[in-house]
This record gives C-alpha cells, sequence and structure tokens, in this order.
C-alpha cells in the first residue's frame, strides 16, 4: 500500500564541474552535457510502470574536451515522492540517494553505477513490459527511419489528428502516472503548434544521417541526428531551439510512440 494517495517521485541533481546523465529503468530521465553547475530535479513517475523495484543508472562524465573528472568537481543525486493530491511539498520520502562531494579520490575518466530503490504508486501502467526485445543486430534500422519519416511528416503538416492517434499511448500513460486525470491533448498539441508557429520556429529538415540508440533494456529505441532528437524546431532569427525527444516500441507488429 502506498503511503501517499498519489505518490509522486522525482529525481533532484545538483552537481559542478561535470558532466551526467540519469536513467530511470534505462530510460533517459536527464542530461546535462554543458558542464558549469546546475540543480534542478525532474519528475520520473511515467518511467515507473508499477510498484516494487526499480533501476536508477548514472553516468558521471568530464567536461567536454577533457578526459577526466576534475578533482574539484561535486554531485549530489537522489530519488525521493511526495504526495501530489495535497499542496504540502515539504513531507518527502527519500528512496536513493548518490553524494560525491569531490573527485579527487580516483582518476577514472567516468563514474557509472546502478543501484535499485523501492518505489510504491497506486497505478499499473503497460509502457514497454510487454514489447518486441531488438538491439543494434535485430532491429531494422530502414523500418525505424521509415516510420520516424512518418512522424516528421506529421509534425511538418501539423496533422494534429494523425499525431494524436500515434501518440494516443504516451499520452494515456503520462497522464495516468502523472495523475492528470482527464486531459485534452489534442488541445494541448494544437496549442504546442500554435507557440511555435508565434515562435517563429521551423522544423529542421529530416537529417541525412541518422542514429539509433536503445532503452529500457532494449524494448525501446529513438532516432536521432547526432544526438538531437529528430523533431527539432530552430527559429533561424533567435538561433533558439526546441526539440521533442520521441521514443517508440514494438508491442504488437508495429511501431508505436511509447514516451
Amino acid at each position: 500500500m502506498a503511503q501517499f494517495n498519489e505518490p509522486y517521485y522525482l529525481v533532484g541533481f545538483n552537481s559542478s564541474i561535470c558532466n551526467f546523465d540519469i536513467l530511470i529503468n534505462d530510460m533517459p530521465a536527464f542530461s546535462h552535457h554543458v558542464g558549469g553547475a546546475v540543480s534542478s530535479h525532474v519528475p520520473i513517475n511515467h518511467f515507473i510502470l508499477e510498484n516494487g523495484l526499480q533501476n536508477i543508472k548514472i553516468n558521471i562524465l568530464p567536461l567536454k574536451g577533457e578526459e577526466s573528472l576534475r578533482n574539484d568537481g561535486f554531485i549530489t543525486i537522489k530519488v525521493f515522492s511526495y504526495d501530489a493530491s495535497t499542496d504540502n511539498y515539504n513531507n518527502t520520502v527519500e528512496a536513493f540517494k548518490y553524494e560525491k562531494l569531490d573527485f579527487s579520490e580516483n582518476n577514472l575518466p567516468v563514474v557509472n553505477l546502478t543501484h535499485d530503490f523501492k518505489a510504491e504508486v497506486n497505478y499499473l501502467i503497460d509502457g514497454w513490459k510487454n514489447s518486441e526485445q531488438f538491439n543494434a543486430n535485430t532491429l531494422n534500422k530502414y523500418d525505424v527511419e521509415k516510420y520516424f519519416r512518418f512522424i516528421h511528416s506529421l509534425f511538418k503538416d501539423r496533422d494534429i489528428d494523425k499525431l494524436h492517434d500515434e501518440m494516443k499511448d504516451r499520452f494515456d500513460e503520462i497522464d495516468t502516472s502523472m495523475y492528470l486525470g482527464v486531459v485534452d491533448n489534442k488541445l494541448e498539441l494544437s496549442n504546442l503548434f500554435g507557440e511555435l508557429f508565434g515562435g517563429k520556429y521551423v522544423l529542421d529538415n529530416f537529417p541525412e544521417v541518422t542514429d539509433v540508440k536503445f532503452f529500457g533494456d532494449g524494448k525501446i529505441c529513438t532516432l536521432l541526428d547526432a544526438e538531437r532528437p529528430i523533431i527539432h524546431y530552430t527559429n533561424k532569427e533567435t538561433n533558439e531551439e526546441f526539440s521533442l525527444p520521441l521514443f517508440i516500441h514494438k508491442p504488437k507488429d508495429k511501431y508505436k510512440i511509447i514516451r
């Protein structure tokens, strides 16, 4: 039985002079690759499919262009929850914490660690539990590119109805895990396109060279243009950017967007 009525899990981080990636159940929760300092937290319920043990992976990396971690760098990462049905954000329960106040004890180029933590949630979602397992040897990259080209064309045409159909599982599971209730996701898509169009953002062309990345213990993949998501907009006047990472799986002989 969950301690809270609506257990809402977040991963918090505070770091300086290092880069890092955080994955929850082998799904990318947060990446920081621009050096400097960062302190924030992000929700992770949509990566938690059911009660029980979850997994966190942390990859701590040196600054771009450097080969080892700075001795004076530090990082703290923790997973915690609160009750989203209340306004008491100070009543939290910590599920995991990793703290490294400096990196002077090792000369390794990176630090990789993995740890399990227990989560109690009051929902059950399918996610990618029953999806096809694939890897670089078994995946048909042509089919993945074909599907992402299709999705890219829907964004280009601003086809809200078809996009909603392709993203329905993603919307439904995120709404459930985040306790959002009834959400008009078609309206949300329409508002997104309105903001992008009003902000003079233009969808980048589909890239000539792409790379497949695997997540979800081999049951999820995404397609990237180098390190950038396929759905990527640029404001040519200000050089501001907007990206929408999309992750697909194959539950029944057909690719679908799941996150």
